[in-house]
């Protein structure tokens, strides 16, 4: 719904600065671009993520080895949201190699926390829940650019507090009049350098 309003051509900027989820199968050898300094939405995501392995159910956790890593690899977490089965983060850093190690670190605990995975021991999903991988893809990190798509994305995270506290339709009317908003600022914006 976000990207229902982004103009074309800027939606190939936004896959240039994208990295990750569903958008890599098959072409995962290509670097992951990050900029230190500025703000880039992270996005974790499982399917097997319901029920016990739920990220809401285990929230405590979430919250305290999120916490753990970004003190240990001096990532910044500006907001947080956790939907159960996928988490969104608006993070900045200020060096590349330490915060790959935050992601790579940080769903690897999360996933052998949550199933009691350890060396020795597979992860405990059963059979009827298909392979035994517990995260969808790679990890989603967007790079934001402009205060419009910093906008954007906290309308997106509160349309999402939303869901989470008062249902799904909550959501939608909320980000229904939030994407209205940023509509008509960037036309604002678009009249203003044509002048």
């Amino acid at each position: 719904m976000q990207l229902n309003l982004i103009p074309q051509s800027d939606l190939r900027a936004i896959k240039a600065r994208s990295f990750g989820g569903s958008s890599l199968k098959k072409r995962r050898k290509v670097a992951r671009p990050l900029r230190e300094g500025l703000i880039h939405h992270v996005v974790f995501k499982s399917r097997k993520a319901v029920g016990k392995y739920s990220f809401y159910t285990h929230k405590k956790l979430v919250r305290a080895l999120l916490k753990e890593r970004s003190q240990k690899y001096f990532v910044e977490i500006l907001d947080f949201v956790n939907m159960g089965n996928h988490l969104h983060l608006k993070v900045r850093f200020k060096d590349k190699k330490r915060f790959q190690n935050f992601l790579r670190t940080f769903a690897a605990l999360l996933a052998r926390k949550i199933t009691g995975a350890h060396r020795g021991r597979k992860l405990s999903l059963s059979r009827t829940e298909g392979k035994s991988k517990f995260w969808d893809g790679l990890v989603f990190t967007r790079i934001l650019t402009s205060k419009i798509e910093e906008l954007g994305l906290r309308g997106y995270f509160e349309g999402n507090h939303r869901q989470r506290e008062l249902g799904y339709q909550e959501r939608e009317n909320y980000l229904t009049q939030w994407n209205q908003f940023l509509y008509r600022l960037r036309q604002r914006k678009a009249k203003i350098l044509t002048i």
